[in-house]
Protein backbone atom coordinates (compact mmCIF):
# COMPACT_ATOMS: atom_id res chain seq x y z
CA UNK A 1 0.00 0.00 0.00
CA UNK A 2 1.28 3.34 -0.84
CA UNK A 3 0.43 6.54 1.29
CA UNK A 4 -0.22 9.23 -0.73
CA UNK A 5 1.66 12.58 1.23
CA UNK A 6 -0.58 16.27 -0.13
CA UNK A 7 2.51 18.26 -1.42
CA UNK A 8 1.18 21.23 0.90
CA UNK A 9 2.51 19.70 4.31
CA UNK A 10 6.30 19.47 2.94
CA UNK A 11 5.57 23.44 1.81
CA UNK A 12 4.09 24.24 5.13
CA UNK A 13 7.50 22.65 6.73
CA UNK A 14 9.32 24.43 4.50
CA UNK A 15 7.99 27.70 5.44
CA UNK A 16 8.48 26.71 8.95
CA UNK A 17 11.92 25.92 9.07
CA UNK A 18 13.11 29.50 6.63
CA UNK A 19 11.02 31.49 9.42
CA UNK A 20 12.33 29.85 12.22
CA UNK A 21 15.78 29.53 11.23
CA UNK A 22 15.97 32.67 9.89
CA UNK A 23 14.81 34.04 13.17
CA UNK A 24 17.83 32.48 14.89
CA UNK A 25 20.20 33.33 12.60
CA UNK A 26 19.10 37.34 13.40
CA UNK A 27 19.20 36.92 17.31
CA UNK A 28 21.23 37.78 19.85
CA UNK A 29 21.69 36.43 23.67
CA UNK A 30 21.01 38.08 27.09
CA UNK A 31 23.76 37.52 29.49
CA UNK A 32 22.96 35.98 32.21
CA UNK A 33 25.51 33.63 32.93
CA UNK A 34 29.09 34.47 33.82
CA UNK A 35 29.96 37.51 31.62
CA UNK A 36 33.80 37.20 31.78
CA UNK A 37 33.24 34.04 30.25
CA UNK A 38 31.12 35.08 27.03
CA UNK A 39 33.53 38.20 26.56
CA UNK A 40 36.74 36.32 26.36
CA UNK A 41 36.16 34.82 23.34
CA UNK A 42 37.54 36.35 20.34
CA UNK A 43 35.55 39.06 19.37
CA UNK A 44 32.32 40.25 21.10
CA UNK A 45 29.76 43.22 21.36
CA UNK A 46 27.27 43.82 23.92
CA UNK A 47 25.01 45.99 24.43
CA UNK A 48 24.36 46.87 27.87
CA UNK A 49 20.38 47.61 28.20
CA UNK A 50 17.87 48.35 30.12
CA UNK A 51 13.85 47.38 29.73
CA UNK A 52 12.80 50.87 30.92
CA UNK A 53 14.66 52.08 27.30
CA UNK A 54 13.87 49.20 24.88
CA UNK A 55 12.57 52.37 22.37
CA UNK A 56 16.07 53.39 21.88
CA UNK A 57 18.03 49.80 21.72
CA UNK A 58 20.73 49.07 19.18
CA UNK A 59 18.44 47.07 16.75
CA UNK A 60 21.03 46.38 14.44
CA UNK A 61 22.96 43.90 16.71
CA UNK A 62 21.78 40.99 15.51
CA UNK A 63 22.72 41.54 11.97
CA UNK A 64 26.06 42.11 12.64
CA UNK A 65 29.06 40.25 11.36
CA UNK A 66 32.52 38.19 12.37
CA UNK A 67 31.25 38.58 16.33
CA UNK A 68 29.55 36.83 18.93
CA UNK A 69 26.71 39.90 19.78
CA UNK A 70 25.27 40.05 23.41
CA UNK A 71 22.60 42.02 25.29
CA UNK A 72 23.43 42.87 29.24
CA UNK A 73 20.27 43.97 30.95
CA UNK A 74 21.85 46.77 33.55
CA UNK A 75 18.89 46.02 35.83
CA UNK A 76 19.58 42.52 36.23
CA UNK A 77 23.25 42.98 36.42
CA UNK A 78 24.36 46.09 38.39
CA UNK A 79 27.89 45.04 39.39
CA UNK A 80 28.44 44.26 35.70
CA UNK A 81 27.38 48.05 34.84
CA UNK A 82 29.61 49.16 38.06
CA UNK A 83 33.39 47.29 36.72
CA UNK A 84 32.69 48.94 32.84
CA UNK A 85 31.11 52.20 34.11
CA UNK A 86 28.06 51.89 32.08
CA UNK A 87 26.74 55.08 32.60
CA UNK A 88 23.70 55.46 30.11
CA UNK A 89 21.85 52.92 27.45
CA UNK A 90 22.08 51.74 24.96
CA UNK A 91 26.07 51.56 25.12
CA UNK A 92 27.90 48.90 23.09
CA UNK A 93 31.29 47.99 23.95
CA UNK A 94 33.61 45.66 21.13
CA UNK A 95 35.08 43.55 23.48
CA UNK A 96 38.32 41.29 21.98
CA UNK A 97 39.27 38.01 23.96
CA UNK A 98 37.50 39.95 26.94
CA UNK A 99 39.58 43.39 26.40
CA UNK A 100 37.60 46.42 25.60
CA UNK A 101 38.49 47.57 22.38
CA UNK A 102 36.07 50.33 21.34
CA UNK A 103 32.88 51.84 23.27
CA UNK A 104 29.80 53.44 21.45
CA UNK A 105 28.03 55.55 24.29
CA UNK A 106 24.22 57.09 24.34
CA UNK A 107 23.48 60.89 23.18
CA UNK A 108 21.55 62.85 26.13
CA UNK A 109 18.39 61.26 24.63
CA UNK A 110 19.41 57.55 25.41
CA UNK A 111 19.95 56.94 21.74
CA UNK A 112 22.85 55.37 20.51
CA UNK A 113 25.01 57.78 18.93
CA UNK A 114 26.50 54.92 15.97
CA UNK A 115 24.78 52.99 13.78
CA UNK A 116 25.24 49.81 12.19
CA UNK A 117 27.77 50.70 9.96
CA UNK A 118 29.94 52.44 12.21
CA UNK A 119 30.15 49.09 14.85
CA UNK A 120 30.82 47.31 12.37
CA UNK A 121 33.66 48.86 10.69
CA UNK A 122 34.53 48.72 14.33
CA UNK A 123 34.48 45.13 14.53
CA UNK A 124 35.54 44.29 11.15
CA UNK A 125 39.05 46.64 12.07
CA UNK A 126 39.66 44.29 15.25
CA UNK A 127 39.14 41.33 12.61
CA UNK A 128 41.32 42.63 10.32
CA UNK A 129 44.08 43.60 13.00
CA UNK A 130 44.71 40.17 14.01
CA UNK A 131 46.41 39.79 10.57
CA UNK A 132 48.91 42.29 10.92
Amino acid sequence: MIKKIEISNYVYILIMIVIFGCSTAFSQTFINGDFKDRIAKDIVAVEFWADWNSVNQFNDLAKLKECEKYRLDIMAKADIQAKYNITGVPTVIIFDNGVEKERFNPSIMFQLEADKKTVQHSVDTIKLNKFQ
